[in-house]
């Protein structure tokens, strides 16, 4: 769309993107505004599945039900009888796909002066306040569906504590239950993630080399077949979590059309020139809801 001020062309220097550049390709707007959210997104790492419920925008599903069938096996001779057996399912839940939004706007002024460090400080808020408050969303229905929890060994703030043993035993825990979990992921609070990394310490046997590595970045912690994620977002009764990331459940979305750029299973975004006032609009949504499957995948470390 053209802008109300003379078009100065769209102009590139090294990885510098200038405003006119930014505000005519709503493309670019999806890549920055998705680029910021992936760096702090939790939810998606510990419900990994998709389910997508556009067309009806609700699902029925089970929750916690069995791999095993009702009755035992049995012995049988030669020419007896088979016995039957019957499968329970689990308990049914519904989850409706509910719109997360927010707009920010842009002034003419703004976009002909190329100020890229204001554009990119309103699309920041913009990302951090619909990822925060999704990501709560996510974790706080995860919090609410899991009722199994072990007590850690000894307080984390205190002398002889274990945290990473913690974290394993709790893990431990649910592989026992023997219905086909493996506990891969480790979720905490920052004081909590630090006891786990500083008793253990783990950042001692890390690789060094690159810049992403986790020993630089913090972001993301691998050892012993588990990920150690850190968050802010738990909510307040819970501190450590562990699950299995690939059972647990999925995050259902709907495509609810609009022109929005992006994938429905995303944030998408959409730009409008606003003639009346000189200036342009950005609005970003998720439309989206968090489904824990499978709740037993999962068990909260208490006493930290």
């Amino acid at each position: 769309m053209p802008t109300t001020y003379p078009d100065q062309g769209p102009t590139v220097n090294g990885q510098k993107i200038t405003v006119d550049r930014l505000m005519n390709n709503p493309v670019l707007i999806y890549r920055t505004l998705r680029t910021l959210i992936d760096q702090r997104l939790v939810g998606d790492k510990i419900l990994s599945g998709k389910v997508d419920l556009t067309g009806s925008g609700s699902a029925i599903f089970e929750t916690g039900e069995s791999i095993y069938s009702d009755r035992a096996a049995e012995r049988v001779g030669d020419m007896g009888e088979y016995p039957t057996t019957t499968d329970s399912a689990g308990p049914v839940s519904q989850v409706k796909a509910e719109k997360w939004a927010l707009a920010t706007e842009f002034p003419d002024a703004l976009v002909a002066r190329n100020r890229m460090d204001l554009a990119s400080r309103k699309l920041i808020k913009l990302a951090n306040r619909l990822t925060k408050q999704f990501d709560e969303v996510v974790l706080s229905a995860v919090a609410s569906a899991v009722t199994q929890t072990q007590a850690a060994e000894a307080a984390w703030n205190t002398a002889g504590a274990n945290p990473f043993l913690d974290a394993l035993l709790s893990g431990a825990k649910i592989d026992e239950l023997n219905e086909g979990y493996e506990v891969d992921t480790i979720i905490a609070r920052p004081t909590q993630f630090a006891r786990i990394l500083g008793a253990a310490k783990i950042l001692d046997h890390l690789p060094r080399e690159g810049a992403d590595a986790p020993v630089l970045t913090g972001r993301l912690i691998s050892i012993a077949g588990f990920t150690i994620i850190k968050t802010t977002n738990l909510p307040p009764s819970t501190d450590v979590m562990v699950l299995d990331s690939t059972q647990l459940g999925s995050i259902a979305f709907e495509d609810q059309g609009g022109g929005y750029t992006g994938g429905a299973d995303g944030v998408q975004t959409k730009r409008f020139r606003k003639e009346e006032a000189d200036g342009w609009r950005i609005q970003a949504r998720k439309v989206g809801v968090p489904m824990v499957q499978e709740p037993n995948a999962a068990l909260k470390v208490t006493g930290v």
